[in-house]
């Protein structure tokens, strides 16, 4: 019998109520669906642990700013930080200029909250625009 090892890629998308404020569900029941996320997170953080994986989170820089302190034991536990966007909105609803700002403030909270310098990118609407490609490239994403 042989030894083998299994490989598997964890990801998650913390988006807490980012998601929900933009797509303009602002309702008391969609917004505590979101704030749940910062005390899911702290659960998806021990089980990890347990288990010494390592996984990546992507994460909207609004999420950042409002759970600082989630986030940044998220990155001191040493999991990557992804760029989620900022606010979750499409990229293929703004324009190139709102784009560009969108990728550099969310790049700017990661930076701030968890002291990582994001590489990975996951579009907060699994959808990229014809700016998209250019653009992460030009911000130094992989």
């Amino acid at each position: 019998m042989t030894d083998s090892r299994h490989l598997v890629c964890l990801s998650f998308d913390f988006d807490a109520v980012s998601f929900w404020m933009a797509q303009g569900l602002t309702s008391p029941t969609s917004i505590s669906r979101g704030e749940f996320g910062g005390i899911g997170v702290q659960r998806i953080l021990k089980v990890l642990e347990s288990h010494d994986i390592k996984a990546s989170f992507f994460i909207p820089g609004v999420t950042l700013n409002t759970y600082p302190e989630v986030c940044r034991a998220i990155a001191e536990a040493g999991h990557e930080i992804g760029h989620h966007g900022f606010t979750h909105v499409s990229p293929v609803e703004m324009s190139r200029e709102d784009e560009l700002n969108a990728l550099r403030k969310g790049k700017t909270a990661i930076q701030e909250v968890t002291g990582q310098v994001p590489v990975g990118y996951r579009s907060p609407a699994w959808d990229l625009s014809g700016n998209s490609i250019e653009l992460l490239l030009q911000e130094g994403f992989v």
